[in-house]
């Protein structure tokens, strides 16, 4: 088909114009705001130790210079006040290229034992040049030696001029979400803050691939009709009474979709339920709305359960692995996923159930559950094909479960599973085209730009301009930053609202003293909780394009759902997920 210049579609409207002016002058704004790069040369280091009612300062002169690559000439500097010595590791030089931090710890030699009762709190840095100046607290204490780091800042006026202008285009999407994603490392190139090949690795980094395969293995369940095999055999055990056909639906909607993406999931699932509403009368409205919208609602909670669910999920692990070191396993990740899952499903049926007040009896029910069970008959037996692609999907996933102890990616896990199905022939070349470009494009845009912010010190830096949040108690600080989310997920994709998140919260929560793991998966788990835009997600959309709802009917729905999702994941991230942090350090 060929496209036509006239078509309204393609034109170069007054608004496509306003909106490029609009996303450029906030290129602008964001460079103009941006802190100012460091320059090489001798820059002043304090350490003060504050201690009941007194303080202790030490100074210290350090060099940047980007000819170097690695810091040079260890430097200790001690003082000593009121029955202890503060002694400062540091160097003599750092190397000043981008991406690189300066890094010192702090001891203290006392006779009366004062370091059993100290906290990250007891010591301030402050690193100055001119009118340069930014001060920070340790990032941790290790037997009682208090490491500080500091990212060097340089082209953050670039990173924060590509976040604005990105985040932009992706919430107002004038240009296709991939097409903006794909600015990220044409700027990064031009501006000359990285190459070609490092600006473009992470489009095809293991993450991506995770994902690329995890579309192709469902391509393959669609082929052989094993997704609708496995929904018509469950719907087929599971007794006729209104209620639990409703919440088996939310239930295996949300156990496809940990696995899937969450379109495939509902475009399996709000099919067989329209099936089975062929044979309901009319007067069952309230009972057809709350099956679809419960279906549309568990795919999305369901990409929450696992780390392949869905695209934030992975931006979070990746960003803690690359700034702290903190790598999350595929198994690990459920001790977070899945406590969410597990109350939000329940939560979305019985909120659902309040709001709707679906009237059916359970005779109906049962009339119209064996009609549609009788009308699939050629699905009820497992045949050879399905076999085989049910045994390449099961030896996935327990390789998946097992990856702590052979160590391979879960993306080369989910490669392995990719040629099993093209050799058998369950995966053909056409279905290549059918996964979703678009949105593993938007992914890789999302952890380049994450990458950037970190990289060039800009996140480290929003994180210090937030510090003054530090007075507030923790758990207050988790609902706004759960807040900041939920607002951002309601204009944007959740993708780009954890890409723009994330980096940021991570260096906030070791500013603020917090664990950068509960900032960063509280934040990535509520950009999914998106209820309320009926273009937020695409379970919601599939729901609306059913025909069953008005826009303002599922936002009123929603909303409140967005609230109380809030709210269940800030607190299992402030009561559960701190008891078992340490199970991924």
């Amino acid at each position: 088909m060929f496209v036509m210049l006239g078509d309204p579609e393609y034109k170069i409207t007054r608004k496509k114009i306003i909106f490029v002016i609009s996303a450029l002058s906030l290129f602008f704004l964001g460079y103009l705001l941006a802190p100012p790069t460091m320059t090489d040369g001798n820059y002043e280091g304090t350490v003060t130790f504050i201690y009941q009612d007194t303080s202790t300062q030490i100074d210290f002169v350090f060099q940047l210079n980007s000819s170097i690559f690695v810091p040079e000439k260890p430097l200790m500097i001690s003082n000593s006040s009121n029955n202890y010595q503060i002694i400062i590791n540091s160097f003599e030089s750092y190397s000043s290229q981008v991406g690189n931090k300066i890094t010192f710890s702090v001891t203290i030699n006392d006779t009366q034992n004062i370091t059993e009762d100290l906290k990250l709190n007891n010591f301030v840095a402050s690193i100055s040049k001119g009118n340069f100046k930014e001060n920070f607290s340790p990032k941790e204490v290790i037997n009682q030696v208090f490491l500080f780091e500091f990212q060097i800042i340089k082209y953050s006026n670039i990173a924060l001029g590509l976040l604005l202008m990105v985040s932009f285009l992706w919430m107002t999407e004038i240009i296709p979400l991939s097409a903006s994603a794909l600015l990220v490392p044409v700027a990064i190139v031009i501006f000359n803050i990285d190459t070609a090949t490092g600006s473009l690795s992470l489009f095809f980094s293991p993450i991506i691939i995770l994902f690329f395969a995890g579309f192709l293995m469902a391509e393959a369940m669609k082929r052989v009709k094993l997704d609708t095999f496995l929904s018509v055999t469950i719907l087929s055990l599971v007794p006729a009474n209104t209620k639990l056909i409703i919440f088996s639906m939310m239930a295996l909607s949300a156990i496809f979709s940990m696995f899937m993406s969450n379109t495939a999931a509902v475009a399996i699932f709000i099919p067989l339920s329209l099936s089975l509403m062929e044979y309901l009368d009319e007067e069952y409205l309230n009972f057809r709305k709350m099956m679809i919208l419960g279906i549309a609602y568990s795919a999305t909670i369901g990409g929450i359960g696992s780390l392949i669910g869905t695209p934030p999920n992975y931006i979070a692990v990746d960003l803690l692995q690359k700034s702290q070191g903190i790598t999350i396993t595929f198994i690990e990740w459920f001790l977070f996923g899945l406590p969410v899952l597990l109350l939000l499903i329940p939560v979305t049926f019985f909120y659902l159930w309040i709001r709707l007040k679906p009237t059916i009896s359970d005779e109906a029910m049962k009339t119209a559950k064996l009609k549609s069970i009788n009308r699939k008959k050629d699905l009820h037996t497992l045949n050879r094909d399905q076999i085989v692609v049910l045994f390449i999907f099961i030896l996935v996933f327990c390789l998946w479960l097992m990856e702590q102890f052979h160590g391979i990616h879960a993306g080369i896990i989910a490669v392995i599973g990719v040629i099993l199905l093209f050799f058998s022939g369950y995966l053909m070349q056409e279905d290549l085209t059918r996964i979703n470009w678009n949105a593993l494009l938007t992914f890789g845009g999302g952890l380049t730009l994450g990458a950037i912010i970190l990289k060039t010190g800009l996140a480290d830096w929003l994180a210090l301009q937030l510090g003054f949040l530090k007075d507030i108690h923790p758990l207050f600080i988790l609902l706004f930053l759960g807040f900041l989310s939920l607002i951002l997920t309601g204009i944007a994709s959740n993708t780009a609202s954890a890409s723009i998140l994330v980096p940021i919260v991570i260096p906030l929560g070791i500013t603020l003293g917090m664990d950068p793991v509960l900032t960063a998966l509280v934040v990535a788990i509520i950009s999914s909780v998106d209820f309320a835009i009926i273009i937020g997600t695409p379970p919601t959309m599939v729901a609306y394009s059913t025909g069953y709802f008005q826009v303002k009917e599922i936002f009123k729905l929603g909303i409140v759902l967005d609230l109380i999702g809030l709210i269940i994941v800030t607190l299992l991230g402030w009561v559960f997920y701190q008891n078992v942090l340490f199970l991924v350090k």
